[in-house]
C-alpha cells in the first residue's frame, strides 16, 4: 500500500494542536525544515517538542509561537552562532511568554526514547547522579505533571537495585511522541526509509512514536530500496506517510545531496540577534521566508537556482567541496 502523500496532507492528518512532536536529525543536520516551515504556515499551536540536541526547527517553532513546551538537552546553530531570542524566551519564563524549556542530558533523552521503542513505561539508569538535572527546583514542568497529556507525573523516580544490591538507580519515563518527522535521502512508497551518513537517534525517534512522517529527497521503488536491505534504517511498519520534498532539510545539509547554506544561516542568526532588541526584525524574516511563501516549491524558487547549485554536493564526497567555510570571509550570496 502506498503511503505517499503531500506534506500538508500528512501534517493535517496526523498533527494537532497540543501534539507531542519529535523532529529528526540533529542540530542543523538533516532536519525536516520544510515540514517545520509548513507547521508554522498551517498555524499549529501549543506543540510539545521532545528531541535530542535540538537546533533550527525547535528554535523557530518556539519563536514563531507554535511550541509551548520543549524537553531537550541543547539549542543552537553550531558554528553559526548563539540561539538569540530563544534564550531570552526561556529566561523570561512561562508566566510572561507561555513557553517552557525542561533540560535533560543527551543520554537521558536517548534512554527515554529507547524505553518508548521497547514499549516499557520507564528505564533505569545511573547517569547524571549528583547533577542539578535532578534538582526539583529546576523541573520546569512540575506544575504540568499529572495534568497535561503525555507529561509524566514525575521527571524521575529512585529505587534500590532489587537484583544485585548495587545501590540506587534512577528511573526515567518513556518518551512516546504523537508524531515524529524524519528527513531522509530516500524512501519507498510503503515507508521503508534509507538514511546515508550518521543516523543520530532517528531510528528510536521513529520507533517510539505513535505516527511517523518521512520527508525525503526522493521516493524510489520498493524493488530498488530492497537491494542492499542492510542499508535501510526505518522499516515500513513504523511509517504512516512518505512525502517527497527535495531540499527538505535546507538550510541544513543532507549528505550526498547538498551542503549547509552559510548565507541563509548567517542571515537567520543575525536576524535573531537583532530581534533581541527589535522583535520586528525576526518577524520580517519569518514573513519573508515562511509565512510569505505559499509552499516549499515557492520557497525553492525564492532561493534561486544559483544558490541551490552553490550548495549542491559532490556525490562522491557527500558535501560541496568549494563551499566557503570561513564565515568571516563569506562572499556575497550567489
Amino acid at each position: 500500500m502506498s503511503k505517499v502523500m503531500e506534506l500538508r496532507e500528512a501534517l493535517r492528518r496526523f498533527l494537532k494542536d497540543g501534539s507531542v512532536l519529535c523532529l529528526g536529525g540533529i542540530s542543523i543536520c538533516r532536519r525536516p525544515m520544510a515540514a517545520t516551515y509548513e507547521i508554522i504556515r498551517m498555524g499549529f499551536r501549543d506543540l510539545h517538542l521532545i528531541d535530542i540536541a535540538p537546533g533550527m526547527p525547535q528554535i523557530l517553532l518556539a519563536l514563531a509561537g507554535s511550541a509551548s513546551i520543549t524537553e531537550a538537552c541543547w539549542h543552537g546553530y553550531e558554528l553559526f552562532g548563539h540561539p538569540y531570542m530563544w534564550r531570552n524566551l526561556v529566561e523570561r519564563g512561562p508566566g510572561e511568554t507561555g513557553y517552557r524549556f525542561d533540560d535533560l542530558s543527551h543520554y537521558e533523552l536517548s534512554l527515554r526514547f529507547v524505553a518508548g521503542w521497547l514499549g516499557v513505561p520507564f528505564i533505569p539508569t545511573y547517569t547524571a547522579r549528583g547533577s542539578d538535572l535532578y534538582n526539583p527546583e529546576y523541573d520546569n514542568l512540575r506544575d504540568l505533571r499529572g495534568v497535561r497529556r503525555k507529561v509524566p507525573r514525575k521527571k524521575f523516580a529512585v529505587m534500590e537495585d532489587p537484583f544485585y544490591g548495587r545501590g540506587s538507580v534512577r528511573l526515567l519515563p518513556a518518551a512516546n511522541p504523537d508524531v515524529t518527522i524524519i528527513h531522509a535521502q530516500m524512501a519507498a512508497p510503503d515507508g521503508t526509509t534509507r538514511i546515508y551518513g550518521a543516523h543520530f537517534d532517528d531510528f528510536v525517534h521513529a520507533a517510539a512514536a505513535d505516527h511517523v512522517i518521512v520527508t525525503c529527497e526522493q521516493v524510489v521503488s520498493r524493488e530498488s530500496i530492497a537491494k542492499d536491505p542492510e542499508m535501510n534504517l526505518i522499516p515500513s511498519v513504523y511509517v504512516d506517510a512518505v512525502c517527497e520534498v527535495p531540499y527538505g532539510a535546507h538550510p541544513g545539509p543532507c549528505l550526498g545531496h547538498y551542503d549547509y547554506d552559510p548565507w541563509f544561516l548567517c542571515d537567520l542568526v543575525e536576524r535573531t540577534r537583532e530581534g533581541e532588541k527589535d522583535p520586528g526584525r525576526f518577524r520580517e524574516w519569518l514573513e519573508e521566508w515562511v509565512l510569505g511563501v505559499r509552499d516549499h516549491e515557492e520557497y525553492l524558487e525564492k532561493l534561486g537556482v544559483r544558490r541551490l547549485l552553490a550548495i549542491r554536493a559532490d556525490p562522491t564526497l557527500g558535501y560541496a567541496p568549494n563551499l566557503p567555510r570561513r564565515l568571516d570571509r563569506l562572499p556575497p550570496p550567489p
